[in-house]
């Protein structure tokens, strides 16, 4: 060995001693004592190897093998610190199992060294079991540093990474250092040189890692709410206190007003801690306080989560959609107000919808306004400086305005924009805090999105009910139309006929009452309000049905003791179209049988003709479509209207009918209180119109 290995072996030791005391200078705790432990392992074995370059005794070469093993134990021990402080319980087995391996294999080395010859014995003698040992414990301290980078996660590895590196990289080295002398069957010098060189200049990279994991801060396992309710009633504690001690100096000094200023000056910190801390600036720098010492992350998720959801789902009398989807966006940064600014459907400017704490003016930017511009598709987060003259006419009409957090929804893109006030205090923006801001501006994206759909879906369903109204009504009209046209035809021969005068004015004054009652009911959202249901005697409505049609009807059963929890008129309507197409469908002078029962707390309707029928596959495809129909004047009209009237009322239509054997129309409806004893003078046309 020359002398240049010497050199290089003792500077190596100084170096390295003097970066193990800038570790316990500048590092604090447990690992940068671990960290510092490892500078000087290295700094025992580079100078203990030195000493027995110089000397060439046995026992100096001794001491070398003994160091250089306690410094792989050492730095496998080190990497095992942080490796459980990463993994957590996971790292038993695996810390266990090094633990187990190291140790036999450090037996195995320390044994030969200590018992081995003399120096020349001791370098050359590479096919022992000694060598292999090193070589199991370079690599072992090379599998921990492996799985130490690994294992730790992305923010933690930052903290982990140069131990790592430094550590496994020189035993790195090391194997191949072994590995080469086990193939040449000699130590190679330069390589040998070229370690304790390595080694001066990778150890400054421990002295990093203990300034780096100074740093390292984790969550107390205790809620942010328990730390930042704890941290008040600290300060206020420590508050009170001050105003103790200082009315308890005033006292000493003054004994005559000394106690008076005592309680007054408890009284005033009593009334102005209350104040401070009922404001929101002392409660947003309270909590910024805390979070930038106690938690790693800034944000509880799972809370911000949980906010999220409860305030856009709360209800329509807390607070307007719109100021709730604002309020979801500024709690992250403890904005006090916002503007919510949207993009309707088509356009490509944006509008005023809603404002929180802030001036209601409807502003309007066009598509080609600065502002407009420098959002873009709304991928990211804009501060808002106070001299962006893209953003003055909006400071104009609101104030100060500090971030624009963008409403981009998955389908539709950008829909519109938050535009948030300055927080109460001093706000750290960050990659964090953004992104949490996209995320729940999304979130509200949806929102406000779902929400002008289900707006679109009610104006489409009143749409769709004044459509079918309108339908209902068109129908009607068509057989007042009928009946005035059949009155005109008869006309021209009876028109000298009292009778039939007095029967065409009857007949145009309920024509005439009939169309202005479906004005009314095309103008109407419903007929009966909710919970008001009209309620009839069905046998007496049968019966002046029947007497009003020009065809003959035969009404059949006994009249029920209840009544049918339906209005009249959308009795008489469904009722007459169905007996109306029973007459249609009857062989002339067939009469129609109308029959009527009683079922529990049901009544059972049958309108009966003896017509061709009808097949199964008419009845479920072409009977009740709307505006289908296989009558040369028919409108496709009747028999769904007359079934939709009847389920509206809380009562169903079936249909009974086979090819050849007629058709019944099966009307069930609910029935509802009790009849009312018939009055004398209504029993005389009952019974005429049987």
């Amino acid at each position: 060995m020359s002398a240049a290995s010497f050199i290089l072996h003792a500077g190596a030791a100084a170096v390295c001693l003097v970066w193990t005391a800038l570790v316990l200078s500048a590092g604090r705790g447990t690992a940068a004592r671990l960290l510092a432990l490892a500078c000087g392992a290295a700094a025992l074995w580079a100078g203990s190897f030195a000493l027995a370059l110089h000397s060439q005794a046995p026992w100096a070469m001794q001491l070398a093998a003994v160091t250089e093993i306690a410094r792989w134990l050492v730095w496998l021990g080190v990497l095992g610190f942080f490796f459980r402080r990463v993994a957590g319980q996971r790292a038993g087995a695996l810390t266990r199992a090094f633990a187990l391996t190291a140790a036999c294999g450090a037996g195995v080395a320390l044994l030969v060294a200590l018992v081995g010859g003399d120096a020349a014995e001791l370098l050359s003698g590479l096919a022992t079991f000694g060598t292999l040992a090193r070589l199991l414990l370079a690599l072992l301290v090379v599998l921990m540093a492996e799985n130490l980078f690994r294992t730790a996660g992305e923010a933690e590895r930052w903290h982990v990474s140069l131990p790592a590196i430094a550590l496994g990289g020189l035993s790195a080295y090391d194997v191949l250092l072994y590995a080469e002398a086990a193939l040449s069957q000699q130590i190679s010098v330069p390589l040998l040189d070229a370690r304790a060189a390595l080694t001066a200049a990778v150890t400054p990279l421990l002295a990093v890692a203990a300034v780096r994991d100074a740093r390292w801060r984790r969550d107390p396992p205790v809620s942010r709410q328990v730390v930042f309710h704890g941290a008040t009633l600290v300060v206020a504690g420590a508050f009170l206190l001050v105003i103790g001690a200082l009315g308890e100096i005033l006292r000493w000094l003054d004994v005559q007003w000394g106690a008076t200023a005592q309680i007054g000056l408890l009284a005033i910190a009593l009334i102005g801690l209350a104040v401070a801390l009922t404001s929101g600036t002392a409660r947003s720098r309270i909590r910024t306080l805390i979070v930038d010492h106690f938690f790693t992350a800034r944000y509880d998720y799972r809370r911000e989560w949980l906010r999220a959801v409860e305030g856009l789902s709360a209800g329509e009398q807390a607070m307007a959609p719109e100021q709730r989807a604002i309020r979801v966006v500024a709690d992250v940064v403890d904005s006090p107000a916002g503007v919510l600014l949207q993009r309707d459907p088509g356009e490509a400017g944006l509008r005023w919808t809603g404002s929180w704490n802030l001036p209601s003016e409807h502003q309007a930017l066009t598509g080609g306004h600065p502002f407009v511009s420098a959002l873009g598709a709304g991928a990211e987060v804009l501060e808002l400086a106070a001299e962006d003259q893209a953003t003055r006419v909006l400071r104009q009409a609101y104030g100060p305005l500090w971030l624009a957090v963008p409403l981009l929804h998955g389908r539709e893109g950008l829909t519109g924009v938050v535009l948030l006030a300055p927080p109460r205090a001093p706000f750290k923006l960050d990659r964090e805090v953004t992104e949490l801001l996209r995320m729940l501006g999304r979130q509200v994206a949806m929102f406000l999105a779902e929400r002008r759909a289900a707006e679109r879906l009610v104006d489409e369903r009143r749409l769709a009910d004044y459509a079918k109204r309108f339908a209902f009504v068109a129908h009607d009209v068509k057989t007042v139309s009928s009946q005035l046209s059949l009155l005109l035809s008869n006309a021209e021969e009876n028109l000298a006929d009292p009778e039939f005068q007095h029967d065409m004015l009857v007949t145009v004054r309920a024509s005439a009452a009939r169309i202005n009652a479906l004005i009314v009911r095309l103008g109407q959202p419903g007929d009966v309000p909710e919970g008001a249901a009209e309620t009839i005697a069905p046998l007496e409505r049968l019966h002046a049905l029947a007497a009003a049609k020009p065809y003959p009807v035969r009404v059949e059963g006994e009249a029920p003791t209840v009544l049918a929890a339906i209005p009249a008129s959308r009795f008489d309507t469904a009722i007459g179209h169905l007996m109306n197409n029973a007459a249609e469908a009857s062989p002339p002078g067939e009469a129609v049988r109308v029959q009527i029962r009683q079922e529990g707390s049901q009544l059972i309707v049958d309108v009966i003709d003896r017509g061709p029928g009808m097949s199964a596959e008419f009845v479920r495809d072409e009977l009740f479509r709307p505006l289908s129909t296989s009558k040369r004047q028919g409108s496709g009209i009747g028999a769904w209207q007359a079934r939709e009237l009847l389920r509206e009322a809380g009562g169903e239509l079936t249909v009974l009918s086979r090819p050849g054997a007629g058709t019944t129309m099966r009307v069930v409806l609910p029935a509802r209180g009790a009849v009312a004893p018939p009055r004398e003078a209504a029993a005389p046309m009952l019974r005429g119109a049987a």
